[in-house]
């Protein structure tokens, strides 16, 4: 069954990261040739609402999104999907933001996002020219008019060579850095960063951790504790030790 689209705005969640994205061409693109898919489809004009159930799926140049089932209320403007819910935005120079959740609600005219997990984290992942970064949390919070991004709960971030480790953390689109910092040190402990750069591996906490997203770049403030080692030096640790 194929309807048209009603109107949503998860750009507003994958628009976040990238400067460059305006919210009003996002939205443009996204509702030209907009398509609903899905097993089922009711409509309750009572509640002003349309619930779609089994294969939701929507598709065109720019997005890709799919989920078990959804509701979209007209009158605050609102989806809430749920079951594997799945969305890709492609980007410039074949880069993509990929996001994945078991609910979430987004809010057309607010340009807000919540996702967040019942059984598995949200997870996000962004391919680039650059690379890849992969992030993980128990929830994400994306408010495009501020231009930030929350994750809340054992929140992860991975490149190729480095993770970070944190309960929660703050992606700025202004500075395009993430922020990382806890707020109950005393059961999960500092942020912390692990990995292997430039000849040597590390493990470092720090009360304030922040990541460039662009340069890579790890800058780290208060209470920084940990330890730097030369990969070589490690190496020779391994081999003396499949001697004994």
């Amino acid at each position: 069954m194929n309807i048209h689209l009603p109107g949503i705005i998860i750009s507003a969640t994958l628009a976040l990261l990238f400067p460059a994205l305006s919210i009003a061409a996002d939205t443009k693109d996204l509702l030209m040739g907009a398509v609903v898919k899905s097993d089922n489809w009711k409509v309750n004009r009572k509640d002003n609402t349309e619930t779609f159930k089994g294969h939701l799926s929507f598709k065109n140049d720019l997005y890709e999104i799919r989920a078990g089932k959804g509701t979209y209320y007209h009158n605050d403007r609102r989806w809430i999907m749920q079951d594997s819910v799945y969305s890709k935005r492609k980007l410039e120079n074949n880069a993509s933001l990929e996001l994945w959740c078991d609910i979430g609600q987004f809010y057309d005219k607010k340009e807000k996002a919540v996702l967040w997990k019942k059984k598995s984290p949200v997870k996000m992942r962004y391919t680039g020219k650059d690379g890849i970064i992969n992030g993980k949390s128990d929830k994400i919070t994306a408010d495009n008019k501020a231009g930030e991004m929350k994750f809340s709960g054992k929140f992860n971030l991975a490149t190729e060579n480095i993770q970070l480790f944190s309960s929660q953390g703050t992606y700025m689109r202004e500075s395009d850095a993430f922020f990382l910092k806890d707020t109950v040190p005393a059961t999960e402990g500092m942020p912390m960063t692990t990995g292997i750069r430039e000849g040597y591996n590390f493990a470092i906490r720090a009360e304030n951790i922040e990541f460039y997203k662009e340069t890579r770049d790890v800058k780290l403030k208060n209470r920084v504790t940990g330890w730097v080692k030369d990969i070589p030096y490690v190496e020779d640790i391994a081999a003396k030790g499949s001697k004994k």
